[in-house]
């Protein structure tokens, strides 16, 4: 049965609250404009969304956590000074005729990968002490259940916006992958020219090869600029959308005078998404007691919601590095199902959603995105405005993640 058959009275529409959410990010965005984690514009932001949130929730608060933003991205030109390094030592091996010296190119090298496996892959804090430390917070709203909880249901986007990715602004997908191409295959050429070296059994292809790793300079001084700390972008689609189809639900069941008997609702707007997932992972940490209390938990992400044709389930999160919740994704995909669109269920290819923390933190969850993953043009770039979202597709999302929500309050996840 579709939710709004259970309604005898509408008061409030789906399309009244898409209008809320479309006015409420271009408000954002002209108010307080870029949203780095940690600053000023991501907790006035914040503070803004709490105020809105007060009418539809029985409690709404925020929750500081102490956060390193820049350390996240700081992987990207760390491997490029590494492979900078390791290719000089790699030419010094062989001119200088020392295989062994070479060793400190691999030692480099190892040090990249350290990075990007840790930071990229695994999202931990690889470099958080080199930074320097400033405070976000989360903003929980909650609707309650009528009786006794016995089902919770966590609606979630991400408040900050992300430093500007220079080659996808001035190059398209096609630079930021270009980009990134151009330097994995610098670092395997580096890696078989020290492994050359090492042996010290063909000094003149040694010393050829070192040579040819000029070819790839340019590559890792490039990832110096990949990311600009120096400007941030507004983040309109990436991810207001996602808040404010999680502050729509909320609307929607306050203004609809819609309370379950058994089943707490809960927004939640975390910070620090881009500085690698700090403010979700921070709300687990602060709120064990979900996983243990006995109460039926669920976390729906909602990200970047803007591409209908590129509307996708992510049942693989992390770049495919942790598991998310079958069952939460079937729930999600059933919903569509029930409103007429077939939502794929797949793998992120590239980077990470809050779903992921949840998921580690021993929570079922899943995200839902709408975004060309190849990444879209305006992805991490001053193009992710207001100007630019399509409220049909953000309409269709509120729609399924209310589906979700009746869905979950009649069945959980059985």
């Amino acid at each position: 049965m579709i939710f709004t058959d259970k309604i005898k009275e509408v008061k409030t529409t789906v399309s009244d609250c898409t209008d809320y959410a479309v006015k409420g990010i271009t408000k954002i965005c002209e108010a307080y404009g870029p949203r780095p984690c940690g600053e000023p514009a991501e907790q006035f932001a914040q503070e803004t969304m709490m105020e809105e949130l007060a009418a539809f929730s029985d409690e709404v608060r925020r929750e500081t956590f102490k956060v390193n933003p820049e350390a996240f991205m700081s992987f990207v030109p760390h491997a490029g000074a590494c492979l900078m390094g390791a290719s000089a030592i790699n030419a010094a091996a062989a001119f200088k005729k020392q295989p062994k010296a070479a060793l400190g190119s691999v030692a480099l090298m190892g040090g990249a990968l350290a990075g990007i496996v840790g930071e990229f892959l695994l999202y931990k804090k690889m470099y958080d002490p080199l930074f320097k430390e400033k405070i976000s917070g989360n903003v929980i709203a909650v609707r309650k259940a009528k009786g006794e909880t016995k089902r919770r249901i966590i609606l979630s986007g991400h408040t900050d916006s992300a430093p500007e990715w220079t080659y996808t602004y001035k190059l398209g997908s096609h630079g930021v992958l270009g980009v990134a191409g151009y330097a994995v295959a610098g670092l395997a050429y580096t890696g078989a020219t020290a492994a050359v070296a090492l042996k010290g059994k063909n000094p003149s292809l040694a010393k050829k090869m070192a040579i040819g790793q000029a070819a790839f300079l340019p590559a890792y001084a490039a990832l110096f600029k990949f990311a600009d700390h120096k400007n941030y972008v507004d983040g309109a689609n990436d991810d207001l959308s996602g808040c404010y189809v999680s502050s729509a639900v909320m609307k929607y069941l306050s203004d609809n005078d819609i309370r379950f008997e058994n089943t707490e609702v809960i927004c939640m707007l975390a910070g620090g998404e881009e500085a690698g997932l700090r403010g979700s992972k921070a709300f687990f940490e602060a709120h064990p007691e979900m996983k243990n209390d006995g109460v039926e938990t669920v976390f729906v992400g909602f990200d970047t919601i803007r591409d209908e044709d590129f509307m996708m389930i992510y049942e693989k999160d992390m770049t495919g590095m942790v598991k998310n919740d079958k069952r939460v994704c079937a729930l999600l995909k059933n919903a569509g199902e029930k409103l007429g669109k077939d939502i794929p269920v797949g793998a992120i290819p590239l980077g990470s959603t809050d779903a992921a923390a949840a998921s580690q933190a021993g929570i079922a969850a899943a995200s839902l995105v709408a975004m060309d993953p190849t990444p879209a043009r305006y992805y991490h770039t001053r193009l992710d405005t207001a100007d630019i979202l399509v409220p049909e597709c953000i309409e269709k999302v509120i729609n399924i993640a209310l589906q979700t929500v009746f869905d979950f309050d009649e069945k959980g996840l059985n």
